[in-house]
């Protein structure tokens, strides 16, 4: 269990310190004076989706490892890395990066407050606050900022870090899906036999509508919006599974939850790619 928890602080670190890498301060300064745009990210993510996360989870009547995991990931918004990438489907470049960005900064608040209204009470007896925000401190705002610190002064050795960063995500979480294969693999059963699948995939597909109509008239907006909304937090909901609730059944249901989401982003994603070629023809 103990490489299992080494392999999920791994994801975090490296999506929020490559998130940290490419802020740029005049495009977060642009953005911050976007209040209407920004309030609707905001709003989108921090209280939409896990609305939407309740309701689903009522809805389909989901088993508690399972109604839990997908809880995590309506309440962990942002995946930083990806979400930086979706500027290359004709989106946003200034609003890709700095909402990836700004959304692990104010989750670090929001996710253990979310989290002590919206997970099942089982569940939220289980949950040391103290230790849940320690680890949020330690593992998201410390690389996080430590990342953007090493963007400003070093913008050539950040450059050429991204990469990297990316790489080490991917491979962390490969090496975590094979440590956690067979649980993985009985955790899809189960979901599926509780149309857990469904449930996620429903979550998946609103969280994209509700980016999408919060986006504004700009379409590129629409685009970043969409995808970064739908795309949740995987390091962090991961994370909380396996050292806070040490949890093998709820860390399958998230890493079920994050091929279901990665799926439906990368064809929203060739859809995106496919009508900004057109509209650049």
């Amino acid at each position: 269990m103990i490489a299992v928890k080494v392999l999920a602080t791994i994801l975090l670190v490296s999506l929020t310190f490559g998130a940290g890498l490419q802020v740029d301060r005049d495009n977060l300064k642009a953005i911050l004076k976007r209040f209407g745009l920004l309030g609707r990210a905001l709003l989108a993510n921090f209280v939409i989706v896990p609305i939407l996360g309740i309701a689903i989870v009522k809805l389909f009547r989901l088993p508690l490892p399972i109604a839990t995991g997908v809880l995590l990931m309506a309440i962990a918004p942002g995946v930083p890395l990806v979400l930086a990438q979706v500027r290359k489907r004709g989106g946003s470049l200034s609003l890709a990066v700095e909402l990836a960005f700004i959304l692990p900064l104010l989750s670090i608040v929001t996710v253990p407050l979310t989290a002590a209204l919206v997970l099942p009470d089982q569940i939220k007896a289980e949950l040391p606050l103290g230790q849940f925000a320690v680890t949020l401190v330690l593992f998201q705002l410390l690389p996080l900022v430590l990342g953007m610190a090493v963007g400003e002064r070093f913008p050539k050795a950040a450059a050429r870090l991204a990469g990297p960063c990316n790489i080490i995500f991917f491979v962390a979480a490969i090496a975590l899906f094979g440590l956690l294969g067979k649980a993985i693999l009985h955790g899809i059963e189960s979901v599926y036999g509780s149309r857990g699948m469904l449930a996620m995939l429903t979550l998946t597909l609103l969280s994209m509508a509700t980016g999408w109509l919060l986006g504004g008239p700009d379409v590129r907006d629409r685009r970043i919006l969409g995808i970064g909304t739908m795309l949740r937090n995987i390091g962090l909901a991961s994370l909380i599974a396996t050292t806070t609730l040490r949890s093998s059944e709820i860390a399958a249901a998230v890493l079920t939850y994050l091929l279901i989401q990665f799926i439906v982003a990368t064809l929203f994603g060739a859809f995106f790619t496919r009508r900004a070629k057109e509209a650049t023809a």
